[in-house]
């Protein structure tokens, strides 16, 4: 089974406890919004799930697995990851660089097949890198970067992503195309996503639950309709909001 399981889970950033007793279950279909102010550990929450950072106490289990003792390339086929920034600083062309996504999939030693350049031209085009794919990464745009990492952790094809500011350097359009994309992989077709979002009104757009990281140790996690409230998001961020009802649903706003 495809669900991502924490059981009293504790992280610490450099001896601050920023998670006490995560205790959560997320299944098949859920979108969840990581939310919280700078400092409160969203990263070091994803690096957690995603194995690559022992908590100080509990479990992160993939299915029926221990997170942390699996090998790593089984875990690359059950889970991807955007990571928070995109730097590409060697001279490699856009088609190779997407073409990591297939890794996980590939025998020792095997080359990719024309099937899986098909694909990498699938995922180029679904983030309108089509014509791309000799061009040089270090040539690229920051936005354009972004959009290339996607389209490899597309390719990775796995049930669960773990996505640090996807919607980071990229244009409205571009932010929209993501979230629309993310959501349909994991809502609509039975996957799970799990992003870490500065924006709250993404969140509310697109993400059906949300976990929300006081920076204490403190948590809280449900439906995106009870978890987005001007109480909750002012204990989280620290700041007065105020919701506003527009025709496309609600929105909040920071106050000065």
């Amino acid at each position: 089974m495809n669900d991502l399981h924490c059981r009293q889970l504790d992280v610490s950033i450099a001896g601050v406890q920023v998670v006490r007793k995560l205790d959560i279950q997320i299944e098949p279909g859920s979108f969840v919004a990581l939310l919280g102010s700078n400092g409160a550990g969203k990263t070091t929450l994803l690096n957690c799930l995603a194995g690559l950072r022992p908590p100080d106490h509990g479990t992160v289990q993939l299915g029926d697995q221990n997170v942390h003792t699996m090998p790593r390339r089984m875990v690359a086929r059950k889970l991807g990851m955007l990571q928070q920034h995109t730097a590409y600083v060697f001279d490699s062309s856009v088609m190779q660089t997407v073409l990591t996504g297939r890794h996980p999939h590939l025998g020792l030693w095997e080359r990719e097949s024309p099937a899986d350049h098909d694909l990498a031209r699938s995922a180029l085009s679904k983030v309108d890198l089509d014509d791309f794919e000799h061009r040089c990464v270090t040539s690229l745009s920051g936005g354009e970067a972004r959009r290339l990492a996607f389209a490899s952790l597309l390719l990775q094809q796995t049930p669960i992503m773990l996505l640090d500011e996807p919607s980071n350097h990229l244009d409205l359009k571009h932010q929209v195309r993501i979230m629309q994309m993310i959501r349909e992989l994991s809502v609509q077709q039975g996957g799970i996503a799990i992003a870490a979002l500065h924006d709250v009104n993404l969140a509310m757009s697109y993400c059906n639950h949300a976990l929300l990281l006081m920076g204490s140790g403190e948590w809280r996690a449900g439906p995106i309709e009870e978890m987005l409230t001007e109480s909750s998001l002012e204990q989280t961020y620290g700041c007065a909001v105020e919701r506003l009802q527009g025709k496309s649903g609600a929105r909040f706003y920071p106050l000065a």
